[in-house]
């Protein structure tokens, strides 16, 4: 069963978190009970003995590998240790992005393997930095298989999951957060199911295959298609997720007000962009500058923008379409930043009212000829 899809999922969905509901409305702590609904939820979506089994190897070697490296970096803390780690971390993803071009690897597919993988990473890479300093089995396994999240984010954070498992609220409080959640799960429907449909089935599906006008015109549906999709998506998850007591980030932020792509990128998946930043890009730029590798320092920022980007399209596959996506980003990313360090009036065009619009106009185009790119239209 696909997650936030169909009547059947949300009467099931409604029906798990109604406990939810109760219990926190009786200042009851949501932990135990919150891990349990989601292990009852994953069964609904992973609903065939292969997903099952599936979900269940990625479980444990996920938790074999963060548990070991716990206890292998109070001994050896080397950073090419934790590549090593993170590696074998990413080898589920990897596997499943070479199958879409190589067949005979079809054979491993999981829901929501991108999203998952992230999380532990982000657990290792922070217990090397020495901010995670234990960790729980039962929180660990909450995080990495956390349901509203699993099969469209937003990517979490270990230490900001496992604060709120163990955040105490008083019944007013948690209120507070059912209304958020609420709310947030019927905005979030209305964006999926409405808007995105109307649009799909009324605008993009009668546009002609081929032709400059049809493909001008899809360049505009696609890109509130897709916000409309995704940001649909995140809100239920972050609704479904507020009525279990977790304050999940949320994803998006009135991207189309952006007046650049570095902007954009700070509105848009903000989880995923957030996470190449940190843990990419700034990683990338700290070891070239401790490493000296360019004579410029300007130079490491350049480069990391680019490789943050492309990285970011291998993520959604390993297809031309999104590694072109993903290249195509990473030229402007970097060509933002060229612009931001050499050119001392682009700042100030920003605040302007008149150039910041035009240059929001800009942007916009900017981001729906790369949503172009992404969706396969071109090639």
């Amino acid at each position: 069963m696909t997650p936030y899809q169909g009547l059947l999922f949300f009467g099931i969905l409604i029906l798990l978190l109604l406990p939810a509901a109760f219990f926190g409305l009786c200042g009851k702590g949501l932990r135990v009970l919150g891990a349990a609904l989601t292990a009852l939820m994953l069964l609904t979506a992973f609903d065939s003995p292969k997903a099952l089994i599936t979900l269940a190897v990625f479980w444990l070697w996920q938790s074999g590998l963060c548990f070991s490296y716990l206890a292998v970096r109070k001994r050896w803390h080397k950073r090419w240790m934790l590549w090593l780690f993170v590696l074998f971390s990413l080898a589920p993803l990897m596997l499943v992005k070479l199958s879409a071009i190589v067949p005979p690897l079809r054979f491993f597919s999981l829901l929501g393997v991108s999203y998952m993988s992230f999380r532990a990473v982000q657990v290792l890479i922070e217990l090397y930095d020495g901010r995670i300093k234990e960790l729980n089995f039962l929180d660990f396994g909450y995080f990495l298989l956390f349901f509203p999240s699993v099969s469209s984010g937003p990517i979490d954070r270990y230490r900001r999951f496992a604060a709120d498992l163990h955040a105490e609220r008083s019944p007013e409080d948690y209120c507070t957060m059912l209304q958020a959640g609420v709310w947030k799960l019927m905005t979030g429907a209305l964006y999926n199911f409405v808007f995105a449909n109307l649009i799909w089935q009324f605008w993009l599906a009668k546009l002609p295959e081929h032709g400059f006008l049809a493909t001008w015109s899809y360049l505009y549906g696609y890109t509130f298609y897709m916000f409309f999709n995704f940001a649909g998506y995140s809100r239920m998850a972050i609704g479904t997720a507020y009525v279990l007591g977790v304050k999940l980030p949320e994803n998006f932020d009135r991207p189309f007000l952006a007046c650049d792509m570095k902007e954009f990128w700070s509105r848009w998946h903000i989880s995923l962009s957030s996470w190449l930043r940190d843990y990419v890009y700034t990683r990338f730029c700290m070891a070239a500058l401790r490493g000296k590798w360019f004579r410029s320092q300007r130079t490491s920022s350049y480069l990391g923008y680019f490789l943050t980007m492309t990285l970011m399209g291998i993520w959604h596959g390993l297809t031309p379409a999104y590694l072109v996506y993903g290249v195509y980003h990473g030229l402007l990313m970097s060509a933002n930043e060229v612009l931001d360090t050499k050119w001392k009036g682009f700042k100030k065009l920003k605040k302007r009212p008149v150039p910041r619009a035009i240059m929001t106009v800009i942007t916009f185009h900017l981001f729906g000829f790369g949503l172009l790119i992404f969706s396969g239209r071109l090639f």
